[in-house]
C-alpha cells in the first residue's frame, strides 16, 4: 500500500470508530456566524477524546511523520471530523482552527489535501506550512473580532 492508501484506511477506521461520539458543529452556528455557513457546520463534526488518535508508530517512522505526531496536539482533523483532547473542549480558537482544516479537506479532497500537507510538511516544517499559516491567519480574524470572512469561500478561491 502507498502512504496515501495507508493514511486513507487509518482515517476511515478512526472516523468509523468514533461515529457514536461525534457531535455536530451546528452548536457553533451563533458563535461562528459569518465565518462558517450553517450548511458547512451541519456536515462538520468533532469528538472529544482522552488521547489523540495517531497512526502506528512504525508507520510514522517509515514515512518520516514522527515529528508531526510527537508534539502536544490539541486537535487533529480527519476530513469532516476533528478530534480534541478534553482540556481544549471549550477553546473556541481551536474549534475555529480545526474547522478551517475541515474546509481545507473539503476544498482539496482527500488525496489533494494529504499530498499538499505532506509536501508542505517536508518543505517548510509544521510551524511554517502554508496550510498551517492559513488556519492561523483566518483564526486571527475571529480572535480579533475583525470583519467577518466566509472561511470556506476564501479557501475555495485558492488554487
Amino acid at each position: 500500500m502507498t502512504t496515501i492508501e495507508v493514511i486513507r484506511e487509518w482515517m476511515r477506521l478512526t472516523n468509523q470508530q468514533f461515529v457514536p461520539q461525534r457531535k455536530p458543529c451546528t452548536e457553533f452556528n451563533d458563535l461562528f456566524f459569518g465565518y462558517f455557513p450553517e450548511e458547512f457546520l451541519a456536515t462538520s463534526y468533532y469528538v472529544i477524546v482522552p488521547h489523540m488518535p495517531v497512526p502506528a508508530h512504525k508507520f510514522l517512522v517509515q514515512h518520516g511523520l514522527t515529528d508531526l505526531f510527537n508534539r502536544d496536539l490539541a486537535g487533529l482533523t480527519l476530513n469532516d471530523t476533528y478530534y480534541l483532547i478534553p482540556t481544549h473542549e471549550n477553546d473556541l480558537q481551536i474549534h475555529f482552527h480545526e474547522l478551517v482544516r475541515v474546509a481545507q479537506w473539503h476544498h482539496w479532497g482527500f488525496e489533494g489535501f494529504i499530498a499538499r500537507y505532506l509536501e508542505e510538511l517536508k518543505n517548510f516544517g509544521y510551524d511554517n506550512m502554508p496550510l498551517e499559516r492559513m488556519a492561523h491567519d483566518l483564526g486571527g480574524y475571529y480572535t480579533a473580532g475583525d470583519a467577518l470572512v466566509n472561511v470556506p469561500r476564501i479557501i475555495e478561491a485558492l488554487k
